[in-house]
């Protein structure tokens, strides 16, 4: 069917502060990179306020900045498209009341983590009630290989499954073959454990533990994770935070036995 867009008119309300974000999204996007004042001047707003728009941007994954030259980039979730909707949701909805459990017992934010490619994706997430926590980051989309859900989804890949998505002139993620030795060895620990540690890799003073989910037939669908601040980390694994992940992982598998992963690459 040939869908005639509807002509775009400003909104009756405009809320100003999505208004900016969103400009100022567009802008990234048009220049490829900003600098901070190059960012205030493109919205007409002062520098503090620039930052801590661009602040929350990054906090979603939709904007990153590099370390050496301060520039703000557009982020991973600016280039992912959607998930499969129907899939998702039904995967969500199966896995909803055992992460509600677990962040009940473990006091923790629990988020529900699928891959693509070399992406995890967070779909869904129960966040944790106490006043120092991982704030609910669904949507967000890091970089596999620095999360704990995405660590736990590629420890269920071969080497020849890793060396396509990582060292093939193609990858989304590219790196070194020593930095691909590195990723190997820490996998070839995940399996031996059963479950994954990102230890201040997606911001600094933040952990999570993830623990992959298997259908029936032993595929991976996806990633339960408990995320905490780094300094709650070795306090909640000596308590058993990952026997509880365990637990909940089970119960959840009964219930997703016949799912297939169609968004995982």
């Amino acid at each position: 069917m040939d869908m005639k867009p509807r002509p775009i008119s400003k909104p009756a309300y405009m809320i100003e502060s999505v208004h900016k974000a969103l400009c100022l999204l567009n802008a990234i996007r048009d220049h490829g990179s900003l600098r901070l004042k190059e960012a205030a001047e493109e919205i007409d707003v002062a520098e503090s306020t620039a930052h801590r728009i661009l602040a929350m941007l990054i906090y979603h994954g939709f904007v990153v900045q590099e370390e050496d030259s301060r520039r703000y980039f557009p982020g991973p979730s600016m280039g992912v498209g959607p998930t499969s909707s129907g899939w998702t949701r039904e995967f969500r909805d199966a896995c909803i009341g055992e992460m509600r459990a677990l962040s009940t017992t473990t006091g923790e934010t629990v988020n529900l983590v699928v891959r693509t490619a070399t992406t995890a994706r967070v779909i869904g997430a129960v966040e944790s009630t106490k006043l120092v926590r991982v704030g609910n980051r669904q949507g967000h989309v890091p970089a596999a290989r620095h999360s704990g859900g995405g660590k736990a989804l590629l420890a269920e890949l071969d080497d020849d499954e890793l060396r396509q998505l990582y060292l093939s002139p193609q990858s989304a993620d590219p790196m070194t073959v020593d930095e691909f030795d590195r990723l190997t060895a820490e996998l070839r620990a995940i399996r031996r454990t059963g479950y994954a540690k990102a230890v201040d890799e997606v911001e600094e003073g933040l952990s999570a533990v993830g623990v992959a989910m298997r259908n029936s037939r032993h595929v991976a669908l996806g990633a339960v994770v408990v995320a905490l601040p780094t300094a709650r980390l070795a306090a909640s694994l000596d308590a058993g935070l990952v026997a509880r992940m365990r637990a909940a992982v089970a119960r959840i598998e009964e219930q997703v036995a016949a799912m297939e992963p169609t968004d995982v690459q």
